[in-house]
């Protein structure tokens, strides 16, 4: 056997296991963007009920001022 017959798959095999890391590398990377991206919705959803709950308490005491004022102008 010559020494080409066996270089030949053995450099076959190590590129491809070279390209399969990058493979894996890449999907790696792409998991944890999304995992970040999901984090980040989980945060947006978080800070709008926040908000929202904020709102309600504002509209909330501005209908309790409003009757107030309704009834007191009543008198």
């Amino acid at each position: 056997m010559s020494s080409a017959s066996i270089l030949r798959p053995l450099l076959l095999s190590m590129s491809f296991l070279l390209s399969a890391c990058g493979v894996s590398d890449s999907g790696t990377a792409a998991v944890t963007a999304a995992q970040l991206k999901a984090r980040e919705a989980e945060q947006a959803q978080a800070t709008k009920a926040q908000i929202q709950q904020q709102l309600d308490a504002v509209n909330q005491q501005a209908e309790e001022r409003r009757k107030q004022i309704d009834a007191a102008t009543r008198q």
